[in-house]
């Protein structure tokens, strides 16, 4: 039985060590917070390489695609245009360099895979679309040398960058 009357004392004295640990609150006041997100119509592009691979000879017209991808605003209708890139010859003949030889390769960039719609800055050849619903969107590419005859440059890496926009 003496056990069971410290085992009940103990509690007691638990609890009132609690009580005494809550401060006690002078007054209360109350503020309202307010919370917001602006929604901006947008649209962020990235892409990947265009990459030729390795060519061996000089025949032929090699091939090859890169995606270019956007997340956009949910909905939002945009065009992409490509430039002409670092390298080109007039408006319109884009040219891979090469810095070590000196020389060119000329390729183009396309819409679709048949090779028949150049995709450059002027407006019937830019590519659009709206985002739809998620926001997200993606394009193919496709990259065509297009004669490697004159670039007997011999080897080596043969390289250029172009810009692309998207408007929307």
């Amino acid at each position: 039985m003496r056990n069971r009357f410290a085992f009940i004392r103990l509690i007691t004295v638990g609890f009132g060590g609690l009580l005494a640990a809550v401060p006690a609150w002078a007054g209360t006041e109350v503020e309202s917070m307010d919370i917001e997100a602006t929604v901006v119509s947008g649209c962020q592009i990235s892409a990947t390489t265009m990459n030729f691979g390795n060519i061996t000879g000089l025949t032929g017209r090699p091939t090859t695609t890169s995606t270019i991808s956007l997340l956009c605003t949910p909905n939002t209708d945009y065009e992409i245009a490509i430039d002409a890139g670092l390298h080109t010859q007039g408006a319109r003949n884009r040219r891979m360099y090469n810095p070590t030889t000196n020389r060119y390769m000329r390729y183009n960039i396309y819409r679709n895979a048949n090779f028949t719609g150049a995709w450059d800055t002027r407006n019937n050849r830019k590519v659009s679309g709206n985002s739809g619903v998620t926001g997200i969107a993606s394009h193919t590419a496709y990259g065509q040398i297009r004669n490697l005859a004159p670039a007997n440059a011999g080897a080596g890496v043969f390289a250029d960058t172009v810009t692309i926009t998207v408007e929307f």
